[in-house]
């Protein structure tokens, strides 16, 4: 029996890159596919026989979002396979930074992404409240001159390096923008509770979460943190990355990633789910307002908790820069250290769990992989739309079409991340 499509999304809108969503009736069953079409970017096939020094500048060109997260696991994963021990305060500055990339890249998906479709407004430009917005914006300002006073420039920032950072930073001059930041805090927490009275539909659907946990922490970018799942086990970052298994698709660019040959869900919604009693006071007290279950849409509402607990951290944080001298942050010498390894290492990027992994021979990378949260999540996505058309399937494909394209949002998919682990690989 050939397939008839049911819903086909066409581009999807609201979302970094190109993607679609295919849903087909095929002999009796309910299938979905989700398409990346993005081209592939061969970026890491690009970084094959270069200096290990070049690892984290292309990385960081997987994305205009994620930019951040992407140099800083990239110079951790080179350094793993190295053998360099980073200092204290080197980890501490990287902790900081992946915090206000994950609140930029929040900030946009709420204010642009997510809130104005699912209130039915085809732009932030059209909400009712724009007073909303403009607090938004400003925290979104502010989190951005955090990143350029760090790294130079807001975009692909050229200051993560092997070993620490290429310019002398003053920690003292960061101190402005995370003060300003707490100046704005009263505006983020109106944000919040305002994502928090969104109506979402209900689509509860059994799944294993996955996250970094470690006990008294909310951890984001931490080497000793453990990947914790919803089913109770947990495993150690080498353990994790040994499960991860790359799967291609004949309708995609992007290929899926599965762990151990099963579907898991990564994202805020899981690290919520896994690590709520961790928040900042403010945040956590938000949080029990919100009945948290095993529903993609929740992922919206996990990523506004984020933000508040973003800004609290960040905030509480800032006098412990001060006090950061700058010869601390100086990388020391590659060749200083071995000439060939392996090294990976995995942290909480926005849209979830992300692992860099890199071999490296005679000072170059002789491979190199990246397992994204959207690849992971692709899965998840696709079952969620079969899930949602079979319990929906009676108010019609073109109000079903809508519904579809807010549970892809939900997962605030970047698809130009995805095609970073290439399909020709």
């Amino acid at each position: 029996m050939s397939d008839s499509i049911l819903i086909d999304t066409g581009d999807l809108r609201f979302i970094e890159g190109h993607g679609q969503l295919v849903v087909k009736s095929h002999g009796g069953r309910i299938e979905a596919e989700f398409h990346n079409l993005e081209g592939p970017r061969f970026l890491t096939k690009y970084m094959r026989g270069k200096p290990v020094e070049l690892a984290p500048r292309v990385a960081s060109r997987i994305c205009g979002l994620c930019y951040t997260v992407h140099s800083i696991s990239s110079a951790e994963a080179v350094e793993r396979a190295l053998g360099m021990k980073i200092s204290e305060d080197v980890k501490k500055l990287r902790n900081v930074l992946y915090m206000a990339n994950n609140l930029r890249s929040h900030l946009i998906h709420l204010l642009f992404l997510s809130i104005p479709p699912v209130e039915g407004l085809i732009s932030a430009l059209r909400m009712r409240d724009m007073n909303i917005v403009r607090m938004g914006a400003n925290i979104l300002s502010k989190a951005t001159e955090l990143i350029e006073v760090w790294g130079g420039r807001s975009v692909h920032v050229p200051n993560v390096i092997v070993g620490g950072f290429g310019k002398a930073i003053k920690c003292k001059e960061l101190l402005r923008p995370i003060h300003d930041l707490a100046m704005l805090s009263n505006d983020a927490e109106q944000l919040v509770r305002y994502a928090l009275n969104l109506e979402l539909p209900e689509l509860e659907r059994y799944r294993i979460l996955a996250a970094l946990k470690r006990p008294g922490s909310y951890p984001i970018y931490a080497e000793e943190a453990n990947v914790a799942f919803s089913d109770g086990s947990a495993l150690s970052p080498s353990e994790y990355y040994e499960g991860l298994e790359k799967v291609s698709k004949d309708y995609s660019t992007s290929k899926h990633v599965y762990f151990k040959k099963s579907e898991i869900t990564v994202g805020a919604l899981s690290r919520i789910m896994l690590n709520k009693r961790y928040l900042s006071s403010r945040a956590r007290e938000l949080a029990e307002e919100v009945e948290w279950g095993l529903n993609p849409f929740l992922n919206i509402k996990a990523q506004a908790i984020e933000v508040l607990h973003y800004m609290d951290e960040l905030i509480s944080l800032g006098g412990e820069l001060a006090e950061i001298p700058p010869e601390n942050l100086k990388p020391e010498d590659i060749k200083a250290h071995r000439d060939r390894g392996t090294g990976f290492f995995v942290a909480e990027a926005p849209r979830g769990t992300l692992c860099h992994y890199c071999e490296i021979e005679d000072w170059k990378v002789k491979d190199y992989r990246v397992y994204t949260p959207t690849a992971i999540n692709s899965k998840s996505i696709e079952n969620d739309a079969v899930e949602l058309v079979k319990r929906f399937k009676p108010i019609g494909s073109q109000k079903l079409r809508f519904i579809l394209e807010d549970m892809v949002r939900s997962y605030d998919p970047c698809l130009s991340c995805a095609v970073s682990l290439d399909i020709y690989e």
